[in-house]
């Protein structure tokens, strides 16, 4: 799922993510067990495109760049990576599904942000009960 929504931002909206395509260039040696995996061949085709394209542009522009070098370089390449080279893939669609008791998460929680957030009241913490040790 992780490199269909990596995929989906290259394809989709490149120009807005240079330091997502800094972060593929800086770590490209995490997607190697993914480009012979026959499973990933389709999803790897766009990011190998884009480390590719960027790693020869950094190449070309010789050694030692900071990185505000290296992400005015990518923002530069940005422009000039013809985008019919991207394949496009169906939007991704995701569909929330509640848990069967989301209470048990959500009551906690909002409590959590009262009891941080309430400047200027005193809670006692060893007074906070949000159950009762009878209720079941």
């Amino acid at each position: 799922m992780m490199l269909e929504i990596i995929n989906s931002c290259l394809t989709n909206s490149l120009h807005h993510n240079p330091n997502l395509v800094y972060a593929l260039l800086y770590k490209r040696d995490l997607f190697e067990q993914f480009r012979t995996h026959p499973s990933f061949q389709d999803v790897m085709q766009n990011i190998d495109l884009v480390i590719t394209f960027f790693s020869s542009r950094l190449l070309q522009a010789g050694a030692e760049l900071s990185v505000e070098r290296v992400l005015e370089i990518i923002k530069q390449g940005v422009v000039a990576l013809p985008k019919d080279r991207l394949k496009k893939f169906p939007e991704l669609k995701f569909k929330y599904v509640e848990e069967e008791q989301p209470e048990e998460f959500f009551i906690p929680y909002v409590w959590s942000l009262v009891y941080n957030s309430a400047v200027g009241l005193y809670w006692n913490p060893q007074d906070i009960q949000l159950f009762t040790m009878d209720s079941d």
